[in-house]
């Protein structure tokens, strides 16, 4: 008979002994890291006072943004991948990397009176996120690969496995019956502005992809897990999580770079949080290799629809324009767009906070609701370039500017507070809990790599995408009820049909003939 004295957990004789003093000293240090940052706000105004011409108030967001990593619960430290690091590099390239690049090549090293309103705004919005990322930091823990990999089926495709592959079928069927709707010869042959104007009102169709993504990094944590338990990976596995992967790529082809980019992040953070080491070396090439492939797939989408050479005539003239790679037009529009916002106050709301109540009034999907509040971001367009708004269009509408059209100052401190904490450092929080489940943590990974997207964007598209999310994570917890009955009922009812064939027999009629068999 096995022995009953099991191996103490790691950390369980501290745990057991002092936990009182655990529970008191965890909080105490987090209060007093938190109020520590909330002081160092206090020196972006006088810093601006002092330099004036947004030089005090970009010193101030730089020192901001760098506080949650020197703050952090396990200790000082700057890696790309953690959260405290993570979240506010992505808020700084939303609103603070176009500007600041702009101050350091002016020869007068300062910013202009617009761009300086808009610093401040930025500034507010920095405060929000260093507080919210320096409250919620925690230890980074290890996964418990016992839980993780189940000992009654180590080398199995387990139900969970299944019934995530379905999900990341049915967002694969989704995206199709999207593309069926268009016509598969008018989606390969229509340009970039037609086919975002055709996903317009059809995002239970497109929201497929998230399904896909969920997918993807679920069944990469199943094949890490696995390979760190020391076990074989089932083929179905790995050969699904390839297929769902290489799908995305065709986004590229729709001229989109966010989806697989997002993807890859993904996978990197779930990586992270798992406990697997990745190079910094390795990251800053990832980085320069986003950064190409965004050059590329901008320039050949100007002659999307055109055929394969004159998109890759494109790509290569608009890499022979750039002058200077560090000056990215992306950012410098969604910051065109705050100096905007904030010196012009474009009357696109109509009492304050309106924009946030419309984010969950338009989660009802357009079907169902023809008249359904228009998003801020086709207000904006609306209001700034009426004949592109009447095509559909609409302009990266951020949510530090969000948040200063409904509130101000204080609305982009607590907008970007709320993104910071409930959507990004949370999730993170989950992927890097030990007893944290492989679809959880997919989840929430897939939830927090949006994080420079959804700061560049409005509370709107993040809750879209919060929500469908949350319906992939809930149909794969269904299906595995499902695929789990299934197995045990045809499990079960092998053994009774041969139990009961044996009964019916009657053992005077003697052995069955070799015809019988």
């Amino acid at each position: 008979m096995p022995s009953l004295r099991l191996p103490r957990a790691r950390g369980a004789t501290r745990a057991a002994g002092a936990a009182p003093a655990r529970r008191t000293k965890t909080p105490l240090g987090r209060v007093t890291a938190t109020l520590l940052v909330g002081t160092l706000a206090a020196l972006g105004p006088i810093l601006e006072g002092a330099l004036g011409d947004g030089r005090g108030w970009t010193i101030g967001l730089l020192l901001l943004l760098a506080a949650p990593s020197l703050a952090r619960a396990s200790g000082p430290r700057f890696h790309p991948l953690d959260p405290e690091t993570y979240i506010p590099a992505a808020y700084f390239l939303s609103v603070a990397y176009s500007p600041i690049l702009r101050l350091l090549i002016s020869r007068e090293f300062s910013l202009s009176s617009h761009e300086t309103a808009a610093m401040e705004v930025a500034y507010a919005g920095a405060v929000g996120c260093a507080l919210a990322c320096t409250a919620l930091s925690r230890p980074k823990e290890a996964p418990d690969l016992q839980r993780l990999v189940p000992a009654h089926r180590p080398k199995a495709t387990l139900d969970q496995d299944w019934a995530t592959i379905l999900v990341g079928m049915v967002g694969l069927g989704l995206v199709a019956t999207w593309i069926a709707t268009i016509g598969v010869g008018r989606f390969f042959s229509m340009n970039y502005a037609s086919n975002h104007l055709e996903a317009d009102g059809k995002g239970l169709l497109t929201g497929g992809w998230h399904l896909i993504g969920v997918a993807v990094v679920y069944l990469f944590l199943r094949v890490v897990s696995l390979r760190k338990a020391g076990l074989t990976v089932p083929r179905v596995v790995s050969l699904a999580g390839f297929c769902f992967f290489v799908s995305f790529l065709l986004n590229t082809i729709m001229g989109r770079r966010g989806p697989l980019v997002w993807t890859i992040l993904s996978v990197a953070l779930a990586a992270h949080a798992f406990g697997i080491q990745i190079r910094r070396v390795w990251l800053a090439i990832g980085m320069v290799g986003v950064l190409f492939y965004g050059i590329v797939v901008e320039g050949a989408r100007a002659e999307q629809g055109s055929g394969l050479d004159a998109q890759i005539s494109s790509a290569s003239a608009y890499l022979d324009r750039i002058e200077n790679p560090l000056e990215i037009g992306e950012l410098q529009r969604v910051y065109a767009n705050l100096v905007s916002v904030v010196n012009e106050q474009p009357p696109i709301i109509s009492y304050p906070g309106e924009s946030w109540v419309n984010a969950f009034l338009i989660l009802v999907p357009k079907p169902l609701w023809s008249e359904r509040p228009l998003g801020l971001a086709q207000r904006y367009a609306m209001w700034t370039a009426p004949d592109l708004a009447r095509r559909g269009a609409g302009f990266a509408m951020g949510a530090a500017a969000e948040g200063y059209l409904n509130f101000g100052l204080a609305g982009t401190a607590i907008e970007i507070a709320v993104f910071s904490g409930l959507f990004f450092m949370m999730p993170l929080l989950v992927a890097g809990a030990r007893g944290s489940p492989l679809l959880a943590r997919a989840a929430a990974v897939n939830l927090a790599s949006f994080a420079y997207n959804q700061f560049r964007g409005e509370l709107t598209a993040l809750l879209k995408i919060t929500v469908s999310l949350a319906i992939a994570l809930l149909a794969a917890v269904v299906l595995t009820s499902v695929v789990t009955h299934l197995r045990r009922g045809l499990a079960a009812l092998g053994p009774t049909r041969r139990r009961s064939g044996q009964r019916l027999r009657d053992p005077r009629l003697g052995p069955s003939s070799a015809l019988g068999r």
